[in-house]
């Protein structure tokens, strides 16, 4: 009888030591994207590696793995999803993922 006692205690104390540990992580997932703002923009890939808004807002594309393969669509549309920055005085995107978007629709 002692032992399943103290095995119930240990097992209790594990459990509430690992919701601990569960809690903690969720806590600085949270503080890491606070103040992270994703902003959606619909533009133009120019020759210079800068993503070019319809609104004449040119952004640097930072240099990051969806970034690189943004880097060979000059000249397209595209409709990007990141993070802007800005450093130096100048926007820069630090591109999530992007959607290319057709010259004609079919609608």
């Amino acid at each position: 009888m002692k032992r399943i006692m103290c095995l119930a205690v240990c097992t209790l104390f594990m459990v509430v030591l690992m919701a601990g540990v569960a809690l903690s992580a969720e806590k600085k997932t949270a503080e890491l994207l606070e103040g992270i703002v994703i902003s959606v923009i619909t533009g133009t890939m120019n020759n210079s590696n800068q993503l070019v808004g319809i609104d004449g807002q040119t952004f640097n594309v930072a240099d990051n793995e969806e970034g690189r393969k943004l880097f060979s669509h000059t000249g397209q549309k595209v409709l990007v999803a990141g993070t802007v920055m800005e450093r130096e005085n100048k926007k820069q995107i630090i591109v999530l993922s992007f959607t290319l978007i057709p010259e004609n629709p079919d609608y």
